[in-house]
């Protein structure tokens, strides 16, 4: 009975350490697609893509992230991470790459890496609490108490990110960030979406 017990509370804690593990690894996955669908203030009618992934350490203190891009209308000027619910037009808080050529480097914070001319692009980064722009407007503080408002707002559904060319200074490609686990009926969408887009042309 003793030995029964004992296997009994050996895959009990197997069976937690696991699920602790994955929640843990859910928790902090974000992916989405950016379509020009996803646009404000204006819908926008383009070929271009782009894929957003990203990491939110356990700790919440950086986000490790990926985006590529693709068959933009025109030039890439800069992409950010805006706070702003889906459909609404929401404030620059975290910069993911800028065009020098065209783009003066945000004030305040470390100058965000250049980005690439060529398509299709893919970059990679890490953003923490020095890279956060404030928006008073919309209550974002700068530094770590803006960087820790911001994973909420993720967490939230209340971000997202895009991509700026020259014709579209507004953006061109956007997504709305969120977790995989609880993020599927926007990602489905934007399957959907994509799928007609490519589809139209």
């Amino acid at each position: 009975m003793k030995k029964n017990i004992g296997l009994v509370g050996l895959f009990g804690a197997i069976f937690l350490a696991i699920a602790v593990v994955s929640i843990a690894a859910d928790n902090g996955a974000i992916r989405t697609k950016l379509i020009p669908y996803e646009e404000t203030p204006l819908t926008i009618n383009s070929t271009a893509r782009g894929e957003f992934k990203a990491t939110i350490r356990n700790d919440g203190t950086a986000i490790d992230y990926e985006l590529t891009f693709q068959n933009l209308s025109s030039t890439v000027t800069q992409s950010h991470i805006h706070f702003g619910r889906p459909g609404l037009t929401g404030g620059i808080v975290l910069f993911l790459c800028y065009n020098p050529a065209v783009v003066t480097a945000p004030a305040g914070v470390p100058v965000p890496q250049n980005c690439p001319l060529t398509s299709p692009a893919t970059i990679k980064g890490t953003l923490t609490d020095v890279d956060v722009i404030a928006v008073p407007g919309q209550g974002i503080d700068g530094g770590a108490a803006g960087f820790a408002e911001m994973v909420k707002a993720i967490r939230a559904g209340a971000a997202y990110a895009n991509v700026h060319s020259t014709l579209h200074p507004s953006g061109e490609i956007r997504g709305r960030l969120g977790f995989d686990r609880g993020d599927h009926r926007t990602n489905a969408r934007n399957d959907e979406r994509d799928e007609h887009d490519e589809h139209a042309h």
